[in-house]
């Protein structure tokens, strides 16, 4: 039988420990967010959920700045347009704004646009690798979070375990 002790941790410690047990929980949580928050964007940029429609660009107007404090950059354009077919039940146009354009659109040139789950319009993703990197893109923060909830959980059961078990204690 072999004999197992366990030291009791000072108080610096066990503080110290709940402390970093909680930091990297609310790290996880937050990290977990981001991944759901990019995963549903997703979900509106590849056009997998309903409100997918054609729509015709008429005009774009730049939302933020074309360069950056390094001098580069891309704009982020605002474009507005008529949807194409006009679902409208008095005969006319109806019109939208999609935001999210990196680069100015062919004007006139139909184009597909989704409605996101918390209601604007972004133009579809329409390369392979746009595709697949938006589709892979939560994953980074999600591997990261789980990362932090296993040594959230690890220092959780490591204090309380040395509170549990007094100096000395054999198995």
């Amino acid at each position: 039988m072999t004999k197992q002790t366990t030291v009791r941790m000072g108080r610096k410690q066990a503080f110290g420990s709940v402390f970093g047990s909680v930091f990297c929980g609310v790290i996880a949580l937050s990290l977990f967010g981001v991944a759901v928050y990019m995963a549903v964007s997703a979900v509106g940029r590849l056009g997998l959920v309903g409100h997918q429609l054609t729509m015709r660009v008429t005009d774009c107007e730049a939302s933020a700045p074309a360069t950056t404090s390094r001098g580069g950059g891309h704009p982020d354009l605002d474009c507005r347009g008529f949807v194409d077919p006009a679902p409208a039940s008095d005969g006319g146009k109806r019109w939208i704004t999609a935001s999210g354009f990196s680069s100015e659109p062919v004007f006139g040139a139909p184009l597909e646009v989704a409605k996101e789950p918390w209601g604007s319009w972004v133009p579809v993703d329409q390369g392979g690798w746009n595709r697949l990197g938006r589709a892979l893109s939560p994953l980074i923060p999600l591997a990261f979070a789980g990362l932090f909830a296993k040594v959230t959980v690890a220092a959780y059961r490591g204090w309380r375990s040395s509170r549990r078990l007094p100096a000395e204690a054999s198995a």
